[in-house]
């Protein structure tokens, strides 16, 4: 079938990439004319300056609020240790210790410890009968449950147990869902919007959902407001980066997304301390939630990507930011520089202009495949914290900490081995060890923990050249585009996640097998990307 000049100009103008001095890869739209003048306006106007440090930073605080929201279901949905209420013997005989009462009421298990679901069914009797010839007939519990734990839970207060402990999972597979629609979404929204207002529209998000989910007064409003949160984090992602890239020299964009990785880790470390110390749920979520009212602020400090604007064909606009920030970086642009910027638009493509490039279609189906086994592991790892041999914050705290070593190492491994090598290394890493450890025996936990440490600082390096590299092998105006849909395969390997965890009380070597030979497969396949 013939195309049209338009057309097949349009394909090889996203088609290729061309490699710089440092073998950084750029898009054709980085190396037009006037790409180039944009990069050289940015160098002039300050490449890393007071306005770009300023940018970064209030670009970074809300990734705190991405980290507590994500994994703050970690915690306050973790199940209790819990039994049948049977306070009807009370009535019988009040003065009756915990293990009495136990003893009496419940019936066990093989193993020796009591159900947690069941119970003796309640007789008529006096207390000396029930003593001397015991209970035989067992039912569901009737009367609700007994929680061990002093923490107040959403497990505690909505009863999420027994009969109702799918509701659990439902939780999550809502707030993935919500994560599948962000990263559907966001794209179309930063190109039609702008990054600035998809940024405000995300906090708002924030706003209503995170900050409202404290008050929530059943589970069933709980899971809707965690779908508007699974929205709000994957858009504020996606276009915060987008923002940033935009209005930094390719030189310290790496710097800017690595160290936003790090700003996740310190929520994630954040989300510890505060778990530890706050044993009701409504009180945490509203302690970690309540900085989302001071962003408001920032209607008015950040500002919009001169690069959409000049997309959009706003160049004056773009040229009083470009002058602004060049103000504050104490710097001048020269006039006769400004006047090299055109109303020429540059062409918004869409998820077709991927698709009919034969090296984009195949750069955009491994990238989305190495998402989908970050989205596996990375997520993956975090839900079996429980088993490890130290308690739930402790552990939590430990994976969190490997991770700012594991984002930093991942700059130097850039700079020196490119980010095509360290991808590789970094997914083999992960997958192997996770691999490695699904057949490790479970009383060996000095080993697995190990394992599952190195596995984490694999997956989150791979998680941070992911973002960089992706960001990078897409064209100017197909950046969100393919950023969107890559996510998109994050959002189902955390998904995946979910469903291999239903299988895990059986056969409890599945996850970790599946996750080190996807991700090794993953790491495998990404030696077909071009070098960067």
């Amino acid at each position: 079938m013939e195309t049209s000049l338009e057309e097949d100009s349009r394909t090889k103008e996203f088609d290729g990439v061309i490699f710089g001095a440092s073998d950084q890869v750029f898009s054709r739209y980085e190396d037009s004319s006037t790409e180039v003048t944009y990069t050289y306006i940015l160098q002039t106007a300050g490449e890393f300056g007071c306005f770009q440090r300023i940018l970064v930073a209030l670009t970074f605080i809300p990734n705190i609020l991405s980290a507590f929201f994500m994994l703050g279901g970690t915690f306050m949905l973790k199940m209790q240790p819990h039994h049948c209420n049977t306070d009807w013997l009370l009535a019988i005989q009040p003065n009756l210790t915990m293990s009495q009462l136990f003893n009496l009421t419940l019936p066990r298990k093989k193993d020796g410890s009591f159900e947690e679901c069941r119970m003796y069914t309640p007789v008529q009797w006096d207390f000396d009968s029930i003593v001397k010839y015991g209970l035989n007939d067992t039912q569901d519990c009737q009367n609700g449950w007994f929680y061990l734990s002093h923490e107040w839970s959403l497990i505690t207060e909505f009863d999420l147990v027994c009969n109702k402990a799918s509701e659990r999972l439902r939780a999550y597979c809502i707030f993935v869902a919500g994560l599948f629609c962000g990263s559907l979404l966001v794209g179309t929204l930063c190109d039609r919007i702008g990054r600035y207002k998809s940024i405000l529209l995300m906090l708002m998000f924030y706003a209503v959902f995170g900050l409202g989910a404290a008050f929530v007064p059943t589970f069933s409003i709980y899971q809707m407001f965690q779908f508007g949160i699974g929205i709000a984090i994957m858009g504020y992602t996606i276009s915060s980066i987008s923002l940033v890239i935009e209005w930094l020299v390719s030189s310290r964009r790496v710097h800017a997304i690595v160290l936003a990785q790090c700003f996740l880790v310190l929520g994630h470390l954040v989300l510890s301390v505060l778990s530890a110390s706050i044993p009701h749920w409504r009180l945490l979520h509203l302690v970690g939630s309540i900085p989302v009212i001071f962003l408001v602020s920032y209607i008015w400090l950040l500002p919009e990507s001169p690069l959409w604007l000049m997309m959009r064909g706003n160049v004056e606009k773009a040229k009083f930011l470009l002058c602004r920030a060049a103000s504050i970086n104490k710097r001048i642009i020269p006039p006769e520089l400004l006047q090299k910027l055109t109303n020429e638009k540059i062409h918004q493509g869409t998820i077709m202009d991927i698709l009919k490039s034969p090296n984009l279609r195949r750069r955009t189906l491994i990238l989305s495949y190495v998402w989908l086994c970050i989205g596996l592991g990375y997520v993956g790892l975090s839900s079996q914290l429980h088993k490890f041999p130290i308690n739930m914050n402790g552990s939590h705290l430990a994976f969190r900490l490997v991770e700012v070593p594991a984002r930093l190492c991942s700059i130097i491994s850039m700079e020196k081995l490119g980010r095509r090598k360290s991808q590789v290394l970094a997914l083999l890493l992960g997958g192997l060890t996770c691999l490695y450890s699904a057949f490790i025996p479970e009383d060996l936990t000095s080993i697995t923990t190990t394992l599952a440490l190195m596995g984490q600082i694999g997956l989150s390096a791979a998680f941070t050249i992911a973002c960089i590299f992706s960001a990078e092998l897409f064209p100017t105006g197909l950046r969100q585009v393919g950023l969107s849909f890559v996510s998109l395969s994050y959002s189902i390997g955390v998904i995946g996640t979910l469903l291999i965890e239903s299988l895990d009380h059986d056969h409890p070597e599945t996850f970790m097998t599946v996750c080190g030979i996807m991700t090794t497969v993953g790491g495998l396949l990404c030696i077909l990307l071009p070098k960067g």
